[in-house]
């Protein structure tokens, strides 16, 4: 009696809904009206956005050009002397200076932290939520998958709050190298 099997048929929503119910009188149909508002908004967007990328582009704005009423100075001209060194090293390697190195690995840090602050600030509902959906788990009867999801997203929110710890440490070895 209670392990009788119930069999699930799908059937097509055509069949019992026209969704009739969501509209009333003249609102089942899209009139003329409505198709040619729908068309206009886009189109009458896209027009305005082109005619200002094309003013832009062009130069059309009368308030970027400035006249210039200053007179010209002519700057004083002094002979330049050059010294040439009497011995020139054949066999010399350019020593690095790390500036290059430096100044990209600080542009990068930069610019990747803001990424770093809003993983480790989401992190904290995103593994909320996945371990509330592994206690559903446990009331299905699978509690193996369950320990793993909750032991995961534990795992992965230490390891996430963690991550600007492991940065800084990296960073700090790339600079002892």
């Amino acid at each position: 009696m209670f392990k009788k099997r119930i069999k699930t048929e799908v059937v097509p929503a055509s069949e019992y809904t026209n969704y009739s119910d969501r509209f009333h009188g003249d609102e089942k149909y899209a009139t003329l009206r409505h198709v040619a508002m729908a068309a206009t908004i886009p189109s009458t967007v896209a027009v305005g956005t082109g005619l200002f990328m094309f003013n832009k582009f062009n130069g059309a704005h009368s308030s970027t050009i400035t006249p210039v009423t200053a007179p010209v100075q002519q700057p004083i001209l002094e002979p330049v002397v050059a010294q040439i060194p009497s011995v020139v090293p054949v066999n010399s390697i350019a020593q690095p200076t790390g500036i290059i190195a430096d100044k990209s690995l600080e542009i990068l840090a930069t610019a990747l932290d803001p990424v770093v602050q809003i993983l480790v600030a989401i992190s904290f509902p995103i593994a909320s939520v996945i371990m509330v959906g592994a206690c559903f788990f446990f009331m299905l009867g699978n509690s193996e998958k369950a320990w793993s999801m909750i032991m995961n997203a534990g795992l992965g929110y230490v390891l996430i709050n963690l991550s600007p710890l492991f940065l800084q440490i990296l960073k700090q070895v790339g600079e002892a190298v």
